[in-house]
């Protein structure tokens, strides 16, 4: 039911930039809900308000109303934006401002030394503010909040102000803090620890899917999703050295698109990029993987890195997907054509990752030079 009511509410609101700061005011809600739902019942018993000094318990409930007043004006202006993308810089800052000066107040009229309100809060918004935010507005709201702090701590060292100045000696008997004010410590420091804790998991599940995305990117050809030559070199020194370790065999293969630059002159880049979209789907699908490789090198260029797999394998491998292509329909325009592939393949038989290349670089000229269209394992079958 929690999962349900979260998919409801990040549909309701999109995690845009005005969407995160949505989320921020609605996570900083309970705890000004919390505080009220227990002053307002101080307020209306004289006994409980006995234990309190009364004006100063009547300016906080007032701070409150016009903290939550001003969270719902700015609410109201985010959800107007969003589902739009465009940053809104101000509006992050005035959540951020409203939020940490609301809480640097009630924790010095608690008692920002002794009462929890102080380091929960500033850990959870911390947390918060940062997670949905960004940095540098927290860093804003902190530079005024500090002074803020070192400006109260002046008036209560001076004794303009006494240290807390809602809780009197009556708010205490024998030592321990009366019962509304007891409810308010616990149920606060519990809330805060779980909103600070779901959002520091999100944090780092968010940072982990990020760090993951980037990681694809960066090892990923962004037309045909294929890997990209950095990481087909990458996996191709690794298959070197377990193949020099276990004994194992491998095979490499270059393939090249025939006469690719006929179709991009002919058809237009647009149906060039279909055809090179299409090429990558027929290797990756027709591999075993994760552990054969294809890739796109650059251009109309793929190679594969088919492992546990020697020449005549990878042969029959090759074979079946240069005919697969050759089948493949291919239109532009309402006219049809084809798309064919040639192939030059080399078996690792020990040697350097960069003589393999060669080799089977040397295949696949010979292949284009007997008339495309064809595999080549050795050179003695270039004219056939």
């Amino acid at each position: 039911m929690v999962a349900m009511a979260a998919k409801r509410l990040f549909s309701l609101i999109p995690f845009t930039p005005a969407g995160r700061c949505m989320f921020a005011i609605l996570a900083c809600a309970p705890f000004f809900a919390l505080v009220a739902r227990h002053l307002w019942p101080v307020l209306q018993s004289p006994a409980l308000l006995a234990t309190t000094q009364p004006a100063m318990m009547a300016g906080l409930v007032v701070l409150i109303a016009l903290l939550c007043a001003a969270d719902a004006v700015l609410f109201a202006l985010l959800w107007r934006r969003r589902h739009s993308l465009t940053p809104v810089p101000r509006l992050a800052l005035g959540v951020a401002l409203l939020q940490g000066t609301g809480y640097t107040l009630i924790s010095f009229a608690f008692g920002h030394l002794t009462s929890p309100f102080a380091v929960t809060a500033t850990i959870s918004t911390a947390v918060i503010g940062c997670a949905l935010l960004g940095w540098r507005v927290v860093l804003v709201a902190v530079y005024v909040n500090v002074p803020l702090s070192l400006a109260l701590q002046g008036l209560i060292n001076a004794g303009v102000l006494p240290y807390a100045p809602v809780l009197p000696a009556a708010s205490f008997v024998g030592g321990q803090p009366v019962a509304w004010w007891a409810a308010l410590r616990v149920e606060e420091f519990y809330i805060h620890v779980l909103l600070g804790g779901t959002f520091i998991l999100w944090a780092f599940a968010r940072f982990d899917r990020q760090r993951l995305e980037l990681q694809t990117l960066s090892r990923t050809d962004g037309l045909t999703r294929l890997s990209n030559r950095r990481h087909f070199m990458e996996r191709l020194e690794i298959e070197q050295r377990r193949a020099e370790r276990y004994g194992s065999t491998f095979s490499l293969v270059l393939c090249d698109a025939d006469h690719f630059k006929q179709v991009n002159d002919s058809h237009g880049h647009h149906t060039g990029d279909e055809v090179l979209r299409r090429l990558g789907s027929v290797l990756n699908g027709g591999l075993r993987i994760p552990a054969d490789v294809a890739a796109r090198l650059g251009g109309e260029e793929f190679a594969l890195l088919l492992t546990e797999c020697d020449e005549a394998e990878a042969a029959r491998v090759c074979e079946r997907l240069r005919r697969e292509l050759k089948a493949q329909p291919f239109s532009a325009g309402g006219r049809p054509f084809g798309v064919t592939l040639s192939m030059g393949i080399a078996a690792w038989q020990g040697g350097s990752a960069e003589a393999l290349l060669k080799t089977a670089d040397a295949r696949l000229y010979a292949a284009k030079a007997g008339g495309r269209d064809r595999v080549v394992a050795t050179l003695a079958e270039a004219g056939t």
